[in-house]
């Protein structure tokens, strides 16, 4: 029975704590909208709140948060807000910095939580931090939606490895790295169905040491 309830409250705190900030912000806006008038927030509003372009973005941080048992929904569109346990964060903790698309760019974040993760992907890689990955364009890589992936903060990449670049216009997204004889850059998706971008300019922001996969 002991192991039982461990192992129970070890996985409300997996899911505490690898809450994005963008959720976390998301999160926050419905304890206070809800407390206010009574009833969920449409996406509409809670995209404008949480600074995101499309009430399809916000939808998908409101999935996370139910897959992540932080709210729950019914069927006729209410919202019920769960309280799953704060983990206690241990010395292995890295910042928790947004969510990153494998897929089309995505809205680059720069907020920090804090998670755990473990010791084997932080000694010996230098400065890193987490992202959740949003999409399916790095599959074959055996990168997935709603993992999350470990970076080791750079600036510069060796062809292949596998990096998280910002646009010029300031989205980013998680794509395999190759610089071409035209100076180039060409980001390669680890999916069939994908095809690569080619830009002039993009901004390294780490390479990708590790994932971190919530089994359900």
């Amino acid at each position: 029975m002991g192991n039982k309830d461990d192992n129970k409250k070890n996985n409300k705190s997996f899911k505490t704590s690898t809450l994005a900030p963008v959720q976390r912000a998301t999160l926050d806006f419905l304890h206070k909208f809800i407390a206010e008038h009574g009833y969920a927030p449409a996406l509409r509003i809670i995209a404008e709140h949480i600074g995101v372009k499309s009430p399809s973005t916000a939808h998908f941080h409101l999935e996370r948060l139910v897959d992540k048992g932080f709210i729950k929904r019914g069927e006729d569109g209410s919202l019920e807000i769960l309280e799953p346990d704060t983990p206690e964060l241990g010395p292995t903790a890295v910042p928790l910095v947004g969510v990153i698309a494998a897929g089309s760019p995505i809205d680059a974040i720069e907020d920090k939580t804090m998670i755990d993760i473990p010791p084997s992907m932080i000694f010996g890689k230098g400065e890193v931090y987490c992202l959740e990955v949003s999409g399916d364009s790095m599959i074959d890589a055996h990168i997935c939606d709603g993992d999350l992936v470990v970076i080791k903060k750079q600036a510069v990449a060796d062809d292949g490895q596998i990096v998280v670049a910002v646009l010029e216009d300031g989205t980013a997204t998680l794509k395999k790295y190759r610089r071409l004889k035209s100076g180039k850059v060409m980001l390669i998706p680890a999916n069939p169905t994908l095809e690569p971008m080619t830009v002039d300019k993009v901004e390294v922001r780490g390479r990708v040491v590790g994932v971190i996969r919530e089994m359900h």
